[in-house]
């Protein structure tokens, strides 16, 4: 489970002196473990997206307005390292073949008014690998017949 893979990397950030993986760990884990001791890898999953988007908006607003370097690289060294526990990620032409694959299987007709029930079924077969603003950008496009 991939919760236990964190729990691990985090003993071996406390062993390693690494105080900011170790922190950074501790506080995933914590928010992931709140209302259930052995969370599934979706919901961990769901938890580490969190994360990185927070870090990504401090990284936006640390750029626009001038935050240190030093802090901007701890912020990028975050993502870096929640990056590590997120599948791997379906962009671009394959996660145009992955709508493709879901339209198929679960015989949805190709219609803007389906766009919710793709969305849904792509979650459902792919959970946790790709971006939701990505897939709907994509869904749009190829259920109006633009890609």
């Amino acid at each position: 489970m991939l919760i236990d893979t964190i729990r691990e990397d985090r003993l071996k950030a406390l062993k390693a002196k690494d105080e900011k993986k170790k922190n950074l760990l501790g506080v995933l884990i914590a928010d992931a473990c709140k209302d259930n001791k052995q969370p599934d890898d979706t919901t961990v999953i769901r938890f580490v997206k969190k994360f990185i988007e927070n870090a990504r908006e401090n990284l936006r607003v640390l750029e626009k307005g001038g935050g240190s370097s030093s802090v901007r690289e701890d912020t990028q060294r975050e993502i870096d390292i929640l990056m590590q526990y997120l599948p791997s990620q379906l962009t671009g032409d394959s996660l145009a073949a992955a709508i493709r694959r879901v339209l198929e299987l679960e015989s949805i007709e190709p219609l803007p008014s389906n766009m919710g029930k793709v969305m849904k079924a792509l979650g459902a077969h792919y959970a946790g690998s790709y971006d939701g603003k990505e897939a709907s950008e994509l869904v749009k496009g190829i259920l109006s017949g633009n890609t």
